[in-house]
Protein backbone atom coordinates (compact mmCIF):
# COMPACT_ATOMS: atom_id res chain seq x y z
CA UNK A 1 0.00 0.00 0.00
CA UNK A 2 1.35 3.17 -1.21
CA UNK A 3 0.59 6.24 0.76
CA UNK A 4 0.53 9.51 -0.34
CA UNK A 5 1.85 12.79 1.38
CA UNK A 6 -0.02 16.10 0.49
CA UNK A 7 1.11 18.23 2.60
CA UNK A 8 1.89 21.64 1.04
CA UNK A 9 3.14 23.72 3.10
CA UNK A 10 2.46 27.29 1.30
CA UNK A 11 -1.32 25.65 1.34
CA UNK A 12 -1.52 24.95 4.83
CA UNK A 13 0.88 27.65 6.24
CA UNK A 14 -0.13 31.34 5.63
CA UNK A 15 3.31 32.30 7.41
CA UNK A 16 5.74 29.86 8.75
CA UNK A 17 6.34 31.21 12.10
CA UNK A 18 9.40 30.04 14.27
CA UNK A 19 7.10 27.79 16.87
CA UNK A 20 5.52 26.36 13.85
CA UNK A 21 8.95 25.03 12.17
CA UNK A 22 9.82 23.75 15.77
CA UNK A 23 6.71 22.13 15.84
CA UNK A 24 7.17 20.21 12.63
CA UNK A 25 10.76 19.36 13.36
CA UNK A 26 9.35 17.38 16.76
CA UNK A 27 12.67 17.74 18.27
CA UNK A 28 14.02 19.11 21.55
CA UNK A 29 14.48 22.55 21.70
CA UNK A 30 18.04 21.77 22.92
CA UNK A 31 18.44 20.47 19.80
CA UNK A 32 17.43 23.62 17.80
CA UNK A 33 19.69 25.88 20.35
CA UNK A 34 22.70 23.87 19.32
CA UNK A 35 22.02 23.75 15.43
CA UNK A 36 21.53 27.51 15.37
CA UNK A 37 24.36 28.40 17.64
CA UNK A 38 21.79 30.38 20.27
CA UNK A 39 21.06 29.30 23.93
CA UNK A 40 17.81 27.24 25.00
CA UNK A 41 16.68 30.44 26.64
CA UNK A 42 16.90 32.81 23.41
CA UNK A 43 15.28 29.64 21.39
CA UNK A 44 12.28 29.63 23.69
CA UNK A 45 11.91 33.78 22.95
CA UNK A 46 12.37 32.79 19.26
CA UNK A 47 9.38 30.00 19.84
CA UNK A 48 7.38 32.33 21.88
CA UNK A 49 7.13 35.59 19.83
CA UNK A 50 9.17 37.09 23.01
CA UNK A 51 12.14 37.90 19.98
CA UNK A 52 12.25 37.49 16.32
CA UNK A 53 14.80 35.44 15.38
CA UNK A 54 17.23 36.93 12.70
CA UNK A 55 17.60 35.77 8.89
CA UNK A 56 21.14 33.91 9.80
CA UNK A 57 19.09 31.76 12.72
CA UNK A 58 16.23 31.21 10.46
CA UNK A 59 18.55 30.08 7.47
CA UNK A 60 20.45 26.93 10.18
CA UNK A 61 17.15 26.24 11.05
CA UNK A 62 15.95 25.80 7.66
CA UNK A 63 18.78 23.76 6.51
CA UNK A 64 18.41 21.47 9.33
CA UNK A 65 15.04 21.40 8.33
CA UNK A 66 15.60 19.84 4.89
CA UNK A 67 18.68 18.01 6.65
CA UNK A 68 15.79 16.35 8.83
CA UNK A 69 13.50 15.72 5.74
CA UNK A 70 16.09 13.67 3.96
CA UNK A 71 17.09 11.62 6.99
CA UNK A 72 13.09 11.10 7.93
CA UNK A 73 13.19 10.61 3.96
CA UNK A 74 16.20 7.82 4.15
CA UNK A 75 14.13 5.86 7.19
CA UNK A 76 10.52 5.91 5.60
CA UNK A 77 12.81 3.84 2.34
CA UNK A 78 13.88 1.68 4.73
CA UNK A 79 11.10 0.72 6.23
CA UNK A 80 9.49 0.18 2.75
CA UNK A 81 12.18 -2.15 2.14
Amino acid sequence: MQITHTLNPVKHFNTMTFRTATDLLAVPLEEVASVTGRSYNTVLAYRNGARKAPPEVLEKLAAFMRKHSDTLAAAADELEG
